[in-house]
């Protein structure tokens, strides 16, 4: 399977535990819906990392290409938010986002996994090829690997949801994630992406807590 020219758009924050309920159902029953209503918007995907504390999330949209984060429909999303928005964007802490393109991509297109392990660099490591990521990819019980660059025009356009976050966003160019149906095999994958980007950074192990797709 070749790269796709897909888009996406990957967001970290932190939650404490007396505002992580009204997180979740902030999520789950408004934010992602609206998120891919978005023209351009195909998919979004929450998931939790394992055994974080205070609970850390990353939501990972699919999107037509990396134009959409800077489309009309989305900034003016970014700069009305939601009354509920603008209630849980303070409680977020350690925020990163990244968005961009996907330029190498190995397993079943739309075929998620309900484990992800996920790691963002600083510089992508040359051994990251289709050949590794296909190796990689067809390990047992493995649904896809991918890699996104990060178009930093993009991403860091200055909108009033932004304003209302505490702290400053991190800063990485590109992300790598692998997807599986189980513990064992994303243990097994991510041994695998972490050999192959040389321990450079590490793979963080996420489950999947919610996920919506737009159907039309």
């Amino acid at each position: 399977m070749t790269a796709s020219t897909h888009g996406l758009l990957a967001i970290w924050s932190t939650v404490q535990e007396p505002f992580e309920t009204d997180y979740l159902h902030w999520l789950t029953r408004e934010h992602i819906f609206e998120r891919v209503g978005v023209p351009g918007f195909l998919s979004g995907r929450a998931y939790r990392r394992r055994d974080s504390a205070p609970s850390e999330y990353v939501i990972v949209y699919t999107l037509e290409n990396a134009a959409v984060m800077a489309s009309e429909g989305y900034i003016e999303r970014l700069n009305n938010p939601t009354p509920w928005t603008q209630s849980v964007m303070p409680h977020l802490g350690q925020f990163r986002r990244g968005g961009g393109t996907t330029i190498v991509r190995a397993g079943q297109p739309g075929a998620f996994g309900s484990r992800l392990a996920i790691a963002r660099f600083d510089r992508l490591p040359a051994a990251v090829t289709q050949e590794a990521l296909d190796a990689i990819a067809a390990l047992d019980r493995v649904t896809q690997t991918w890699v996104m660059t990060v178009a930093p025009d993009a991403t860091s356009i200055a909108t009033r949801e932004k304003s209302m976050r505490t702290g400053t966003e991190g800063i990485f160019n590109s992300v790598m994630a692998v997807e599986a149906l189980d513990d064992a095999s994303l243990n097994r994958a991510t041994d695998a992406a972490q050999a192959l980007t040389r321990h450079d950074c590490r793979f963080e192990p996420y489950d999947l807590v919610f996920s919506f797709s737009k159907t039309h």
